[in-house]
């Protein structure tokens, strides 16, 4: 590396910056947000003994199994514990889709042809970016570890505990510079960078319910407080370790960098056959053949997941007892007359209804992706209609989302009732928690096709309402809104604090109803709206 390889990186950093105004501080504070979240509800269990509440969290065997060991038995040690996987998995996305959005998304839309028209070095555009986001990954963690220290941390345990945060949105940030050299698609590159996430969280949670001291905390981002220690040891030399491994990606993804072509990826796209399969032939075709990769992607990490889950459940059925704050969250004993094996696999298969949903929205942008880069045009120049276009691929979005959930409930009940050897209606109940999530999947697929139908523009309002939904249900856990407010939610309408054996139809089928009335309202407003084209 020569130092005119980075030339104009300051200057892309002040555009970056300028581009990123709004996102960056939104991405930034997020993570300070969900902490102070964390810290609400522990400071409402005050009145009751703090330590006394964390010592009944740590020998439960459910949320211990999930969230692992406490490290400290005070409220900076109980925001560590309880708010770390999601203030790094917050930081995960907004690094990944930054770092994403200023490379591979700006070598397919051409712009980064037209900024290499300048005197700018070959590495410029990578490092200006990758220094964007260390921005807002150590802004996020000065404002982590002040916050902390409001709460009454000490300063040492609270700048740890901030710089785990920003280190660990490094990591990620580093993945995704990664994944942009190896595929050509920004799609591609967002996929591996979401699988990277979910992998995370699940080595988390393995390591978690191995008590939090596996070889997987070393390797995985979300556990990396327990490298580290925040006010229980405060192990600085851990941090050490986590940005020498955050810098393994990172270095990767510069050599990869100099060994492709601009707009290319190290892995060449392969090429089609000469001719068409006869089935090839409808609008329906075509989206499946477009969509066809991210949903044998998702649907192998889907099943994966539930695997390692299901497998897992079994073996709680026997453990201790369940806290107090479990056993009746939502002022109900909804896990009374059932193990906490089946309390497991239950909150397993709504937490997959919340990244199922992510999925159908992606598979409807797929439309928006398809016209802006001048393809739909070119389709509606044929004998084609809007409607059928639209529609091809909302149908596949349906069905495909609706098939990871049935993915979900035939593997994780069959996983279940083999490794528990109970072969009684366990697989039946598993079966309908999961399907029985699939309209509130539904209704987030048919909002983000009537935003894309009427306002393509501002689609990335239905990723606000998808987070909006997510955080509702923490505040809900944490019991800083009442159900009342949680009903806001669809999720809520297919609980895992609702038997499911009184599960009510009537709100389901009416959300089913209600995404089908949005999605057709969304296909007539394409129907009637300007294409977006390329000229």
């Amino acid at each position: 590396m020569k130092s005119s390889d980075f030339t104009g990186t300051k200057t892309l950093l002040r555009f970056f910056l300028r581009r990123d105004r709004f996102l960056l501080p939104l991405w930034t504070l997020v993570p300070v947000i969900l902490g102070l979240i964390v810290a609400a509800t522990f400071i409402a269990m005050a009145s009751q003994g703090l330590q006394n509440v964390l010592t009944e969290f740590n020998e439960d065997s459910l949320v211990s199994s999930l969230l692992g060991p406490i490290i400290s038995f005070d409220l900076p040690g109980a925001v560590v514990w309880r708010g770390t996987s999601q203030i790094a998995l917050a930081l995960g996305i907004g690094s990944l889709f930054s770092v994403i959005r200023h490379t591979r998304t700006d070598e397919e839309s051409g712009r980064s042809e037209l900024i290499r028209s300048y005197v700018v070095g070959p590495y410029a555009n990578l490092t200006a970016v990758l220094i964007l986001s260390c921005i807002g990954n150590l802004a996020a963690g000065m404002l982590i570890a002040l916050s902390t220290i409001a709460l009454g941390g000490d300063a040492v345990g609270s700048f740890i505990f901030g710089a785990t945060m920003s280190v660990s949105g490094c990591f990620f940030a580093g993945i995704g510079a990664l994944a942009v050299q190896i595929r050509e698609r920004s799609g591609t590159a967002r996929g591996i960078g979401v699988a990277a996430l979910g992998l995370s969280m699940v080595m988390a949670i393995l390591n978690n319910f191995g008590g939090g001291d596996t070889l997987l905390k070393w390797i995985t981002p979300m556990a990396w407080q327990r490298l580290t220690q925040p006010f229980a040891g405060n192990n600085g030399w851990g941090l050490l370790y986590c940005a020498a491994f955050t810098a393994v990606s990172t270095f990767i993804a510069y050599v990869l960098s100099d060994r492709r072509d601009l707009g290319a990826g190290i892995l060449p796209a392969s090429s089609g056959p000469s001719e068409a399969a006869p089935s090839f032939s409808t609008p329906l075709a075509l989206a499946w053949r477009l969509q066809r990769k991210n949903f044998m992607g998702w649907l192998t990490g889907t099943v994966l997941y539930i695997v390692v889950f299901a497998a897992i459940a079994p073996g709680l059925s026997n453990a201790g007892g369940m806290s107090d704050w479990l056993s009746n969250l939502g002022g109900t004993s909804w896990s009374k007359d059932v193990g906490l094996g089946y309390v497991f696999i239950s909150i397993s298969i709504y937490l997959m209804s919340l990244f199922v949903a992510p999925y159908a929205m992606i598979a409807v942008l797929r439309l928006k992706k398809e016209e802006s880069e001048g393809r739909a045009e070119i389709l509606m120049d044929k004998q084609v209609s809007r409607i059928t276009w639209m529609n091809s691929h909302l149908i596949l979005a349906f069905l495909c989302s609706a098939g990871l959930m049935l993915s979900v409930g035939i593997v994780g009940g069959l996983v279940y009732v083999i490794t528990s050897g109970d072969l009684n209606s366990k697989f039946w109940y598993i079966f309908m928690m999961s399907i029985s999530k699939i309209p509130a999947v539904w209704i987030l697929l048919a909002v983000t096709a009537l935003l894309y139908g009427l306002w393509p523009k501002i689609t990335a309002l239905s990723w606000v309402i998808w987070l909006s939904f997510s955080i509702l249900e923490l505040a809900w856990e944490e019991k800083i809104i009442d159900w009342s407010l949680m009903r806001i939610s669809p999720f809520s309408y297919a609980h895992y604090t609702i038997d499911i054996t009184h599960l009510p139809l009537f709100p389901l089928l009416c959300i089913i109803c209600l995404s089908a009335v949005v999605a057709v309202i969304g296909l007539l407003g394409f129907k009637n709206r300007d294409i977006l084209t390329k000229a």
